[in-house]
């Protein structure tokens, strides 16, 4: 297969994964109104309800820009099959008198990109907003201690009677870093237990003895830190919209080529909530809540409030 036929494809590719409600069709031809002719056409696009077509002229110059002309050729192909859009995809970009005459025209310039092909990749950088969630804990809850009573550290719970010893910092720590609890920032977060409760403590003689513990659970705030910068992913594809500052609009661009850790070079966003994206195009978000690990209690408190319930 030629070259240009394969750029061809390429492109169809492309447009087919950005338009995934609408039929493309490579080395498409369709009868002129004008003409009466069978118009050949590198990749066309058709939706119904309403009717759309578009056409798209592509070209593999890899060594020379696009001119005029081909807006000129393009334009004349949309008349005569009364498309209703048309695109000059172009390897070697275009030269600058093409600009305004295509915007004029209403026909969009594009170079695709494809991070896996020898031929068409281009030297680009998708640019991203990483979010770190962390979260910020309290334990809660009303126990009923006795005179002389000593609470171990961090606090062990059980709901069977002892049988089973918990660790309330472990608990969140576990059920955080597996995702089931909630992460949205700007609210207050409350995890009760559906079990009663009771704290496990040493009494005056220094037994164990279990003391039952009321609205116990866990009332937590996720504090949000942003980064913006960029990254080059080896595997990528997609359109670079040239009448739209090179924005560039990825097709394809799976979860394997994002990555997996922060960037120390990317910029610090000092206020998450006010964050606007200038970027046009293609921005990967990415939410990477903290693993905690080895969780410790910071200046626990026990308020009195009352002699205790005997039982």
């Amino acid at each position: 297969m030629k070259k240009s036929a394969e750029f061809e494809q390429l492109v169809a590719k492309i447009v087919a994964e950005l338009e995934t409600t609408a039929v493309v069709t490579w080395d498409d031809h369709i009868v002129g109104k004008l003409s009466g002719r069978s118009r050949q056409i590198d990749v066309s696009i058709r939706r119904q309800d309403p009717d759309f077509l578009g056409i798209i002229d592509a070209k593999d110059y890899s060594t020379r820009p696009a001119t005029i002309e081909r807006i000129d050729a393009l334009t004349g192909v949309m008349r005569d099959v009364e498309a209703q859009y048309g695109a000059l995809v172009c390897s070697g970009g275009f030269s600058k008198s093409i600009y305004d005459y295509a915007r004029n025209c209403g026909v969009s310039l594009f170079n695709v990109h494809d991070a896996q092909s020898a031929n068409w990749s281009l030297e680009l950088q998708i640019p991203i907003v990483w979010t770190e969630l962390t979260p910020l804990v309290q334990i809660t809850g009303e126990a009923y201690f006795e005179a002389g009573d000593q609470v171990p550290d961090n606090f062990p719970m059980t709901t069977d009677n002892g049988r089973t010893i918990i660790n309330p910092l472990a608990t969140f720590e576990r059920r955080w870093n597996d995702g089931s609890l909630p992460q949205e920032t700007g609210i207050i977060h409350r995890v009760g237990s559906a079990q009663p409760v009771q704290a496990m403590v040493l009494d005056a003689s220094n037994d164990h003895q279990l003391r039952p513990v009321s609205g116990y659970g866990f009332v937590y705030t996720v504090q949000a830190k942003a980064w913006l910068g960029k990254f080059q992913p080896e595997e990528c594809r997609g359109l670079v919209d040239y009448l739209d500052g090179e924005a560039f609009h990825a097709s394809y661009l799976p979860d394997s080529a994002v990555p997996l850790q922060r960037d120390d070079e990317w910029m610090p966003i000092v206020d998450h909530d006010q964050l606007a994206i200038t970027s046009r195009g293609t921005v990967a978000v990415c939410t990477a809540p903290v693993l905690i690990s080895d969780a410790k209690m910071i200046n626990p408190s026990v308020t009195y409030l009352g002699p205790g319930r005997k039982g």
